[in-house]
């Protein structure tokens, strides 16, 4: 065992492979600062790259983190070891660090960094409360869980879950989420669009679409790597002399919304709410009415790398589809009829039911996620009421409000990123 001139117990490392990884032996000397905020995020770590087993974590940080230094971490670190930490780190921890120097700052935004990142990060919940009608001068707010803080009846109260401002009015809602981006829309303006990173606090107000009464979906491109709004009449059909255009909004492309051609129909349609973005396209359940007014269900598909609409025909026995949502990664949809909700999912171009739910049980179904574990399914009902469900054993549990005065109102898949960072301005929540 050695002992540094700091007094720091540190193990046996051959000079070459420390020289490669850490640097020259240049810190004995270095005062320590006070800003270790870094030092105790790496003592939290859950997981340490196996170079940390042969090192204690605080060895590694004999150096000044103030800006007045200009001793910097990557003059001990090689920019590998850097970036290993820095991935296993929080976005709030990071934003800070990126004013430290201009090497950290290099590092954060950087394209691979931000994907990395992305990857490492677990996936959470956000819910989005709305305060009961009788509170109108109580702010909304929203939460961030894992999927092991979701508090059931049978569980008890929330643990160590914060609320946080919701930057936007009551009137706003969630059109989509992708890649930590949430797409929000408002009921009074129709036309209004934003984006909202809620890990770094920034939001982005797009230019007002030209269409009103729209349905609204948002993706992401791998092709072009941008992020795309698109903008369909929510009604339509020559048989209702409605025009057929939609608008395309590409964040790197213009500031503009960009007018294409829409899926011609020569029945009267109606688009249903809320878009599902899989596999580079979205999705929305359509319902047209022919001649004799017989209602027919359809998946209107619009794909973000070629611009080109598509159909995809729903299963049979032709019940009411309400909604698209993803399972197991794949295109699913929700199927009811009098007590039943069957839940569909699409693999290889065809359909097959993998949940069977009934009204008595589980509620009339209007929403639903797959959590990761034990394959439960959290599923949101008309009455906004949420519930954790196991289909394998049956068992299920509704989760309890956040607050006596305020209900769940919207509630979507999360991943932390740094997208929006050069973009958009601070929510200053």
């Amino acid at each position: 065992m050695l002992i540094n001139e700091t007094g720091i117990e540190s193990q046996r490392l051959t000079e070459t492979g420390r020289n490669q990884c850490f640097g020259p032996r240049r810190y004995a000397n270095v005062e320590l600062g006070p800003q270790l905020n870094l030092l105790k995020s790496i003592d939290q770590l859950t997981t340490i790259p196996s170079i940390f087993l042969r090192f204690p974590a605080k060895a590694f940080f004999f150096f000044n983190l103030r800006r007045d230094q200009e001793h910097t971490m990557s003059s001990y670190l090689c920019e590998e070891l850097i970036v290993e930490i820095f991935t296993r780190l929080p976005s709030k921890s990071l934003l800070r660090f990126r004013s430290l120097s201009q090497s950290f700052y290099s590092i954060i935004c950087s394209t691979d960094f931000i994907r990395m990142h992305t990857f490492r990060s677990p996936q959470k919940l956000l819910l989005k409360h709305r305060n009961h009608y009788k509170n109108e001068d109580i702010e909304n707010f929203y939460t961030l869980h894992s999927e092991d803080q979701l508090a059931s009846c049978t569980s008890g109260r929330y643990i160590s879950i914060t609320p946080n401002h919701f930057p936007y009015n009551r009137y706003s809602y969630i059109v989509g989420s992708c890649n930590g981006i949430l797409c929000l829309c408002d009921y009074l303006k129709e036309n209004h669009v934003s984006l909202w990173n809620p890990s770094i606090r920034r939001n982005l107000n797009l230019a007002d679409c030209p269409l009103r009464g729209s349905r609204i979906g948002f993706g992401f491109d791998p092709i072009t790597d941008d992020y795309k709004i698109v903008s369909i009449p929510r009604y339509g059909g020559h048989a209702l002399g409605i025009a057929q255009s939609s608008f395309v909004y590409a964040m790197k492309r213009s500031a503009n919304w960009r007018k294409i051609a829409f899926h011609a129909s020569s029945s009267a349609y109606k688009v249903l709410p809320s878009a599902c973005f899989v596999n580079g396209a979205l999705h929305w359940v359509v319902v047209e009415r022919d001649s004799n007014n017989v209602k027919r269900f359809y998946i209107l598909t619009f794909d973000l790398s070629t611009d080109v609409f598509g159909r995809i025909s729903l299963p049979e026995p032709s019940w009411e589809k309400r909604r698209v949502t993803t399972i197991q990664g794949s295109l699913a949809v929700i199927s009811t009829k009098g007590d039943k909700s069957w839940i569909w999912i699409r693999r290889d171009a065809s359909w097959s039911v993998v949940y069977k739910l009934k009204k008595n049980k589980v509620g009339n179904v209007m929403e639903v996620l797959q959590l990761n574990n034990n394959c439960d399914l959290l599923l949101r009902t008309y009455s906004a009421r949420l519930r954790v469900y196991n289909p394998k054993t049956g068992a299920g549990s509704r989760l309890v409000d956040f607050k006596p005065a305020s209900y769940v109102d919207d509630i979507v898949l999360f991943v932390e990123r740094f997208q929006l960072l050069d973009r958009g301005i601070p929510d200053l929540s």
